[in-house]
């Protein structure tokens, strides 16, 4: 799994959409390679908040007994 944790929020402006390899301008969660994990987003705090969204929702670890049984 990528670490989620290490994601920024970055502004890629309409000529700078090829290097991020988007479609669209926009703020965009980044990894430390540069690459876009989420987006695009309207504004930073758009931005801010799927970022720490991302990380609560996978920082979960799922414990060895709690888990559905299935029958």
């Amino acid at each position: 799994m990528d670490n989620i944790t290490d994601l920024t929020a970055v502004r890629v402006p309409e000529d700078e959409v090829d290097l991020y390899s988007v479609t669209e301008s926009g703020w965009y969660a980044v990894d430390d390679e540069d690459k876009a994990v989420l987006g695009p987003f309207a504004s930073l705090g758009e931005c801010d908040r799927a970022i720490h969204d991302r990380v609560a929702l996978t920082a979960k670890a799922p414990s060895s007994g709690a888990g559905a049984h299935i029958s």
